[in-house]
């Protein structure tokens, strides 16, 4: 599959199916071994797909490093870098220089978090190695395209790597370097600002802002970029967003305050496919194929999206959707602050972004044509509760997608819960952190569900994620009789679910053929107790408003 779709993006590059194709057959693959079928282009094309627009590069990265690995200038660099800080001389600058040739790697570096626990390891000793030069004076010029995608990676992963006591103090000694640097107008080797740049954001620094107006090499510039004027822009960004509704419920308060100090996800890429088309034609058609019955797509739909966190959802619903207005509500500013920063950088214009909290929605005196709810209302108090609220804003044969958590479907995370809970963590970033390395440890001492979780956990790799997995400060989880029981209450009917795994609703049409089983949710109830992790990221499913 693999070298047909290479042969289908050679022979048409400007035909965006065949990227998207290309992509969703990489998630399921990992390489052991590159034959010479793939191998000739294998690395430029993958540099390709990761810079498409249509591509989330997040969901290809444990593919593209596999590749990686398999490339024998990268998998011999990773063999020189040990995994323990300080411990054995690294030479970084041949090192960097020598990562700074792949440009592969250097651009997954700069869109996502890296989710290989050895690479992550190898980078933090890189990144000693960086500090250690650059406090005592050396300007390390040669790699700086690597050292400026450490400093990006680290920014992205909002400073997963913890950290010694040494590092602090360096880092405490470089800061001051530079803001002396700058009071006296002296130069500052681009090294130091990335150096600081994979410890620190660089825009916590009141003297960020004179970085901005020196002259950088672009890759520095793209440094500066990231981590000085898009955090400012989105500072600027709040004030422009509206108040539809009080925050009055206390668990809604405690939720806000998670996202205000961890916006959930940094991203980089939204991967937007670019045609959108009527509401019934996609929900009818492949893969989906739903009976929507007597369903008239509305010309120009009013969208809402429940929770919209830092907007990837939001734009993904008002690119797919024809002449919709998407209105996307969350209750925390900087997530909000994010996702208009995003939209606009996108030059969409067809949302609206507030802050609200779904419990208060009744007073809006808005009605909707369709409603989403992705992974939000198990985070409510009562999530019954606020899911009727939301169906009181759904039209009369209007649609509503909706994604719960899976009781069986999180039992390992119930269990790195209670983990968590018995070793008194905080939500610090020093205890994420400390909480975070003692779960490796122990994975490497032979405890397999932290095994499974660190290795099918795409969220196991940056803090915002980490802490969202298994920190979040209020979780309910669902069965699917209580999902069956919810949806007659609130008078809708079940039209089936999204799935991102076709291997799942392959294994289930294989136990149950009739087509009247796929809305089902007692036979499905049957299927997940057979397979308790079929739903691992949540049940998405869509269901009508009688």
């Amino acid at each position: 599959a693999i070298v047909h779709h290479q042969r289908a993006v050679a022979l048409e590059p400007e035909n965006q199916n065949f990227w998207i194709y290309f992509a969703e057959t990489l998630k399921y693959i990992l390489f052991s071994g590159i034959n010479a079928s793939v191998g000739d282009t294998l690395y430029q094309d993958l540099l390709q797909l990761v810079e498409h627009p249509t591509v989330r590069s997040s969901l290809i990265i444990k593919p593209i490093l596999s590749a990686l690995r398999c490339h024998a200038d990268f998998s011999r660099l990773l063999e020189t870098v040990g995994i323990d800080k300080g411990k054995g001389e690294v030479a970084y600058r041949d090192i960097a220089q020598q990562f700074s040739e792949i440009p592969l790697f250097l651009r997954i570096m700069r869109l996502s978090p890296l989710q290989d626990i050895e690479i992550e390891r190898k980078l933090a000793n890189l990144r000693h190695a960086l500090l250690q030069e650059a406090v005592s004076g050396k300007s390390v010029e040669e790699g700086l395209p690597f050292s400026a995608s450490l400093a990006l990676q680290c920014f992205t992963n909002e400073y997963v790597l913890s950290e010694t006591d040494e590092e602090k103090v360096s880092v405490e000694e470089l800061e001051k370097e530079i803001e002396r640097h700058l009071e006296e107008g002296q130069d500052i080797p681009s090294s130091s600002v990335v150096a600081l740049g994979a410890y620190r954001p660089l825009y916590e620094f009141p003297w960020a802002e004179k970085l901005c107006e020196r002259e950088w090499a672009d890759d520095i510039k793209e440094v500066i970029t990231r981590q000085i004027s898009e955090p400012r822009e989105e500072q600027s960004l709040r004030s422009q967003i509206p108040s539809l509704t009080p925050i009055h419920n206390t668990v809604s308060q405690s939720v806000r305050e998670q996202y205000e100090e961890n916006p959930y996800p940094r991203w980089i890429k939204a991967g937007l496919i670019g045609t959108d088309r009527a509401i019934g034609a996609i929900l009818a058609g492949p893969p989906h194929r739903f009976d929507l019955g007597d369903y008239e797509s509305p010309e120009s739909p009013e969208i809402l999206v429940a929770g919209c966190g830092t907007g990837q959802h939001a734009l993904g619903t008002a690119s797919r959707f024809s002449n919709a207005r998407v209105l996307a509500i969350d209750l925390s500013l900087s997530s909000l602050s994010y996702a208009k920063r995003k939209t606009q950088e996108l030059g969409i214009s067809n949302i609206d972004y507030a802050q609200a909290d779904i419990m208060e929605l009744g007073t809006l005196g808005r009605q909707f044509d369709v409603i989403e709810s992705i992974g939000v209302l198990h985070h409510l108090g009562d999530p019954v509760a606020g899911w009727r609220v939301l169906v009181d804003l759904l039209r009369p044969g209007g649609l509503m997608k909706i994604g719960l958590y899976s009781e069986s479907a999180r039992q390992r995370i119930v269990a790195g819960r209670s983990f968590i809970a018995g070793k008194g963590y905080t939500t610090t970033l020093e205890d994420m952190r400390r909480c975070r390395d003692d779960m490796i440890a122990m994975g490497e001492d032979g405890d397999q569900e932290l095994i499974k979780m660190r290795n099918e956990y795409r969220d196991f790799f940056s803090i915002s994620e980490f802490r969202d997995l298994l920190f979040h400060i209020q979780e309910h989880r669902f069965t699917l009789p209580e999902i069956d029981e919810a949806l007659r209450a609130l008078k809708l009917k079940f039209l089936g679910f999204e799935m991102r795994h076709e291997d799942v609703l392959k294994a289930f049409k294989g136990s149950h053929p009739d087509q009247e089983a796929l809305t089902s949710l007692s036979r499905w109830h049957e299927f997940e107790l057979e397979t308790p992790d079929a739903f691992q990221e949540m049940y998405q499913f869509w269901c009508k408003k009688s």
